[in-house]
């Protein structure tokens, strides 16, 4: 499967090269060979999620053990419940770059792809690369900067505060510890490595977006500064190192400034950040090739940044990065359905979109069960996984515990496996509203088919935002998931 992928990348990278718009050749022969380098350097897990403060400790104490010497553990936090916060340097270059991760704990892709990073630098002593970086940087790395969110899988703190919407106040240890190290090392950019929801859109047009990057601004009037316009460039360099390897997934952060977010304020405090949002990328080994993503994003910007090439990526192209497109992507897109939407209504034309929700959900409220989302011309959504519905006829129906097994079963009993519209009409209608599809609706959709004169029979059915029965059969980077 690892070389499919490869091989299936190379096509990408290959064909990405001559577009229009595409990267310098140099930046992507870079990425090129950064994509093809991760394998070999790799030391994160396959489930970024199962890094929690202990497993994280331990690669930490086996990379300094196999690279003596190259990194420094300068300092240690201690998190609301007494975990320790690690604080690394590595190089010994003038100019100081500070990348923290993990403020909300239940964003671990950048954590992973950091152990990489670390890993890289210690394996690639021939790689020029690599040694410009640590010759002409030092960097400072928090890897995981909520090591008590990352332990309970939740974004906020112990104290249930958010970490990033706390440097002002400073009521978290968290926040105070990642401050205090801002202050005395005076670092000149800043990363800041997050994950967001994963399902947006890279602007109208494009795909589920994998990256999204943010020149984060110093204040309400988005004033732009030699530090904001250098990363604004880190932001185009970004862009042009993955958008081949992932064509249209790559976006801009929608966020307006935020005088209380760590991001905003270490722009203002004279760190310019940038923001790296890591999203979703549907499909088999979807968690490893995000991390991926963000070890060819990091090595290949701080390469950049170290040996002056930045200086050639054009920050008048950073408004030309797609902004994210909200509401507009979801797991499970049923078009073209005849829906009976229940409170005795006839049956109308429908579209029916469905959220599975994963580990990570984003800055959404948070969905804790499968559920449909939308009711109606759904012309704007786009589905990881979709279901042409054409003749086919659409009942809510409130599921009982159990599988597909299960659900058959309980429409036997009631003889609507095959039967005609009016029985469903009456059944639906005898159920009241907990048979109306509206969003939030958490129970079964039905599918028939019409077979002989007046009679449907029983296709398939959504149930908990999935496909079952068999006989229907999605389309779409999502499909497998969504047929489980």
């Amino acid at each position: 499967m690892r070389c499919a992928l490869a091989l299936a990348t190379l096509v990408l990278l290959l064909g990405g090269s001559s577009a229009k718009g595409a990267p310098p050749a140099p930046v992507a022969g870079q990425a090129r060979s950064l994509w093809e380098a991760w394998p070999r350097v790799r030391v994160s897990p396959a489930d970024p999620w199962a890094l929690k403060h202990r497993e994280l400790r331990t690669a930490l104490a086996l990379l300094q053990q196999r690279h003596p010497g190259l990194i420094a553990l300068v300092e240690e936090g201690l998190s609301t419940e007494g975990r320790k916060i690690p604080a690394l340097r590595l190089g010994q270059g003038p100019t100081g770059v500070l990348l923290w991760s993990q403020m909300h704990g239940d964003e671990p892709t950048a954590t992973a792809a950091l152990l990489d990073l670390l890993n890289w630098f210690g394996t690639s002593p021939a790689d020029p690369a690599a040694q410009q970086v640590l010759s002409k940087l030092t960097l400072w790395i928090i890897p995981m900067l909520n090591p008590d969110g990352a332990e309970r899988t939740q974004r906020r703190n112990a104290q249930e505060i958010d970490i990033n919407r706390d440097a002002q106040r400073l009521a978290s240890p968290e926040g105070r510890f990642l401050k205090a190290l801002r202050d005395r090392v005076q670092p000149v950019i800043g990363y800041n490595l997050h994950n967001q929801n994963p399902n947006l859109r890279a602007g109208l047009t494009g795909d589920q977006v994998a990256i999204a990057l943010l020149s984060v601004p110093g204040d309400e009037a988005l004033t732009e500064t030699p530090g904001t316009r250098r990363t604004k460039q880190l932001a185009v360099r970004v862009r042009e190192l993955v958008e081949p390897l992932a064509p249209g997934r790559v976006s801009r952060y929608d966020m307006d400034y935020t005088a209380r977010a760590f991001g905003d304020s270490m722009t203002r405090w004279g760190t310019s950040t940038l923001l790296i949002e890591t999203g979703g990328w549907a499909g088999p080994e979807e968690a490893e090739r995000l991390v991926r993503l963000n070890f060819v994003a990091l090595a290949g910007s701080l390469t950049a940044l170290a040996d002056g090439s930045l200086e050639t990526a054009r920050a008048e192209a950073y408004p030309q990065i797609p902004l994210n497109e909200r509401d507009a992507l979801t797991t499970l897109v049923v078009r073209n359905t005849r829906l009976i939407g229940g409170r005795a209504l006839p049956s109308f034309l429908a579209d029916l979109a469905f959220l599975v929700p994963g580990a990570f959900s984003g800055d959404s409220p948070r969905r804790r069960e499968p559920s449909l989302i939308e009711v109606g011309d759904l012309a704007h959504f786009r589905g990881l996984a979709e279901l042409d519905a054409t003749g086919l006829l659409a009942v809510p129906w409130p599921a009982p515990a159990g599988d597909w097994a299960a659900l058959r079963e309980s429409l036997g009993s009631r003889s609507l496996l095959a039967t005609d519209e009016a029985t469903l009409l009456a059944a639906v209608r005898a159920l009241g509203e907990t048979a109306v599809a509206r969003p939030g609706y958490a129970g079964a959709v039905l599918f028939y088919r019409a077979g002989s004169p007046g009679t449907l029979t029983l296709e398939g059915a959504v149930l908990r935002g999935r496909l079952v029965g068999g006989k229907l059969a999605a389309t779409g980077p999502g499909a497998a998931a969504a047929g489980r």
